[in-house]
């Protein structure tokens, strides 16, 4: 850990930790190894003696042994001597939390919590009942064969016919309100639209929550179908008007594929919100990604270069190699010492990751074709410090395609000092999302609202809008 946030922590630490032992490390402690693509789930088990078993629960791996624990005032410090692998940090929060770096051939920031201890977490924007509105329990069927989605309607008050809009959900397994770290970002966005006059549909995805199918195997396509069943369920409603499509993330790629293709419902489309969407093929935004993550979180630039030669080297194989047995063993080729297979090695992971169906689509796929061919309106939002789809490399191709389209009705906007998921935040690294307490800056969505309101009530004849910067203004 660099001397100068060693300083600027020390008034963080109580007189408490003068009489913090290695004993008292006793119990389990659990944190989350974020390698800025790659993300592994830790437990810690400790005994009294500072001795101590390490579990990595995504790679189903159990009982590594933990070694040499030091406690030295308010430095801690330990060893997995079996992974070459070495945590090196300071006691915070009287005892309860070891903030530090985990050393594996690099070094990564790290945070362990003791377990059983309660933070507790305000998410103010959570809605709370009562409503003034209704909320069903829907089922509907995907496009795809034996698949079910299981879903809530949220529905305005009033007669109607109201707009309404799908809710696509980011990658990863998400459910219905796109839940990460106690924040529900899709019920925060439902509850506004539907105070508004708006109708909602959002869904857990395939083989997530209640809904059926297989998650693992599917493709950006795949969830495609999903959406293109959403629509059509929501055109089947008697209050619905026009409909538009919400995505953000994945769930960006996912919306101009649906809404430009006549076979998916497309016509059944009126309007698109893309949020934090990709504008450039997938590979190029993994490379910017792992970058500008690495950077927000502190790492050396050198170490931020390296393991962009690494991942370069990683798609290009993942790119070309369609059996993913011979791939993986070409990237432990191609990567040599680093490659080197073993427990908890961050680059097998890497490597199972990059093999996937899934993965191999996004890194192929150009949403540009299917911007070009939208000729329904478009608001496509960012924020400024978004560093896993940076605006500066993804914005400038939505508007470029739109405009190469002949699309006549859009507006593009950079949103000042926002993250990914639209918090108001300070660098943009996904290890503040659990830390702000703000779900969705309400500015994001009052433009949404007045937005979708606007394009509900017009004729599918429009006049340009042009592109916009919040933070250029």
């Amino acid at each position: 850990m660099h001397r100068a946030v060693v300083l600027l922590l020390l008034s963080a630490i109580s007189a408490f930790s003068q009489d913090f032992s290695v004993s008292k490390l006793q119990g389990t402690w659990t944190g989350t190894l974020n390698a800025g693509i790659l993300n592994l789930r830790i437990a810690i088990h400790f005994e009294k003696n500072g001795t101590g078993k390490l579990d990595s629960l995504d790679q189903h791996i159990a009982g590594l042994p933990v070694t040499d624990a030091k406690v030295e005032f308010y430095r801690i410090s330990f060893r997995c001597p079996s992974v070459n692998a070495s945590f090196s940090g300071i006691v915070m929060d009287e005892g309860n939390r070891l903030d530090g770096e985990w050393i594996q051939g690099s070094a990564l920031p790290f945070t362990l919590i003791r377990d059983g201890v309660t933070t507790k977490i305000r998410r103010p924007q959570t809605p709370q009942p009562p409503f003034p509105y209704t909320e069903q329990s829907v089922k509907f069927q995907s496009l795809a064969r034996n698949v079910f989605l299981d879903g809530t309607l949220t529905i305005p008050d009033g007669p109607g016919p109201f707009p309404g809009v799908v809710l696509i959900t980011g990658s990863g397994p998400q459910d219905r309100d796109e839940t990460i770290l106690g924040h529900k970002p899709f019920q925060v966005i439902a509850d506004y639209l539907a105070r508004h006059g708006v109708v909602v549909l959002r869904a857990d995805d395939r083989g997530t929550g209640k809904s059926s199918g297989q998650f693992n195997g599917a493709t950006t396509r795949d969830f495609a179908d999903d959406t293109a069943g959403a629509v059509r369920f929501l055109r089947t409603r008697e209050f619905v008007g026009r409909i538009g499509l919400i995505g953000h993330s994945e769930g960006g790629l996912v919306a101009p594929m649906v809404a430009s293709n006549p076979a998916l419902f497309g016509k059944e489309v009126d309007f698109l919100v893309l949020l934090a969407a990709p504008g450039v093929p997938g590979d190029q935004i993994v490379i910017e990604q792992q970058i500008l993550v690495s950077r927000a979180m502190g790492l050396p630039e050198i170490l931020i270069q390296k393991n962009r030669e690494r991942e370069e080297k990683i798609l290009s194989i993942a790119r070309n190699e369609t059996d993913a047995v011979l791939a993986k063993s070409k990237m432990r080729a191609a990567l040599g010492e680093f490659g080197t297979a073993g427990p908890l090695n961050l680059l097998d992971s890497r490597f199972d990751e990059a093999t996937t169906p899934w993965f191999r689509f996004l890194i192929n796929y150009d949403p540009g074709p299917a911007l070009r061919a939208l000729k329904q309106p478009v608001l496509a939002l960012n924020g400024a410090l978004d560093v896993q789809v940076p605006p500066a490399q993804n914005l400038p191709a939505i508007t470029w395609e739109l405009e190469a389209g002949g699309n006549n009705d859009y507006e593009v906007v950079k949103m000042a000092g926002l993250n990914h998921f639209f918090q108001t935040a300070t660098t943009g690294s996904p290890s503040e999302y659990g830390e702000i307490e703000e779900t969705i800056s309400p500015a994001v969505l009052n433009l949404i609202g007045e937005w979708v309101l606007r394009h509900a009530k017009k004729p599918k004849s429009k006049t340009g809008l042009g592109a916009l910067a919040a933070d250029d203004k």
